[in-house]
């Protein structure tokens, strides 16, 4: 089997960098058959009392679908198991947190880094928990504009790339670099 991205200290020195100087050894990582899995034992998300627990998990192969990006750019992150969200996957429960049609410029990528990812993350736990305390899937409100779920019928998605109108941003940057 070939050398895959996850198992070089090119990419994942560069990539977690940043992460664990933020976070130090609440930042954890196992790598072994084809999986590189990141574990931060408390993020924490305003509005919740406890810190969070956070798993990422990059593939070699994923099991699941990557929309046509690369396989690092499109990670498997787990948190709150179980709890009630409008922008999870059903599969596994994993969060949804870009619509992986956007353009790469409107989503996450590896280039951008792990503490990226844990700022977008947080944010998307936040808005979680805005959703859930006002009414969930009862009507609450997710406080900033959200992605459309699915993909619309009638389109040719083998690129990527979306015409969707580019969304404002309701907050500011928070972790995410400006352009």
């Amino acid at each position: 089997m070939s050398r895959w991205y996850g198992s070089e200290p090119v990419w994942w020195a560069p990539f977690e960098r940043d992460a664990r100087l933020r976070f130090g050894s609440d930042l954890a990582h196992r790598y072994g058959d084809g999986r590189l899995t990141y574990r931060l034992s408390g993020l924490d998300v305003v509005g919740e009392t406890d810190p969070v627990l956070v798993t990422i998990s990059f593939y070699a192969d994923p099991w699941y679908d990557t929309y046509g990006q690369r396989p690092q750019d499109f990670p498997r992150v787990h948190a709150k198991p179980g709890v009630a969200s409008k922008h999870r996957y059903a599969a596994d429960d994993a969060l949804c947190l870009w619509y992986p049609y956007d353009p790469e410029e409107r989503r996450w990528t590896s280039e951008k880094g792990l503490l990226d990812l844990l700022g977008i993350v947080e944010r998307h736990l936040f808005l979680e928990h805005c959703w859930r305390r006002t009414g969930g899937h009862a009507g609450g409100d997710w406080i900033v504009e959200d992605a459309p779920h699915g993909l619309p019928e009638g389109r040719d998605w083998s690129r990527i790339g979306s015409t969707r109108p580019r969304r404002r941003r309701a907050v500011g940057h928070g972790f995410r670099r400006p352009p």
